[in-house]
């Protein structure tokens, strides 16, 4: 049986452990091993800090990525794109961004992300829609919605910004779409005019969709 300085040196040599939870909620909770032998919820949030226009929502996901080994990028994508003079498109950061919206003259926010609210409903005019990015969305079937809303917003003299969450795939869809209808662009010529302004991905049920409504309009 080992005595009392070998149980020392074997608890010297243990390493620091953690338990990271998975609530239901989607939140992820972090517990540390005291000296004591007893577990207790720790905050690491040092590597935030420095973002603090980083959603809450968006840092658990975050925290729950970065202890799985993942390296993420937190640096904010404040990128624009412009489909026309008064319809510009984007991710989730620059409609949380008040400053942006505004040096844009935008007026009314097309919202077609999941999970995000309308930040400033006091300042801006906000259609919203919850579509998921999946290649199985039918994003056609609200083209004709949103293009509807855009036309009465110009009957206005104003300014359209629509997002989703990372700006690539959704929004990026109605801006391609857009141009197509009312540009009388096809798929390709609309694509590239977006990706000018803006790293562009429709998914590719979109794509596909996409290529369909071309063949739609002609």
């Amino acid at each position: 049986m080992p005595n009392l300085d070998e149980l020392l040196s074997i608890k010297r040599r243990l390493k620091a452990t953690e338990i990271t939870t998975t609530l239901p909620s989607g939140e992820v909770k972090i517990e540390k091993r005291a000296d004591d032998g007893t577990y207790k919820e720790v905050k690491d949030l040092e590597s935030f800090e420095s973002e603090p226009n980083v959603s809450n929502r968006r840092r658990k996901k975050v925290e729950y990525l970065q202890r799985r080994g993942f390296i993420v990028d937190l640096e904010p994508d404040l990128v624009v794109g412009v489909a026309t003079e008064d319809v510009l498109f984007g991710s989730q950061d620059v409609a949380a961004d008040i400053l942006i919206l505004r040096n844009q003259k935008i007026t009314n926010i097309i919202n077609v992300g999941t999970g995000i609210p309308n930040h400033f409903p006091e300042n801006f005019q906000y259609l919203k829609i919850d579509i998921l990015d999946l290649p199985e969305t039918r994003i056609v079937d609200y083209f004709d919605e949103v293009f509807d809303y855009i036309k009465k917003v110009q009957e206005k003299r104003g300014k359209c910004f629509i997002h989703c969450n990372a700006g690539i795939s959704r929004s990026a869809s109605f801006a391609v779409g857009y141009l197509m209808k009312t540009q009388k662009m096809t798929y390709r010529q609309a694509f590239e005019k977006c990706r000018e302004t803006r790293s562009i991905r429709p998914n590719s049920g979109f794509e596909k969709q996409l290529r369909e409504y071309e063949l739609e309009l002609s």
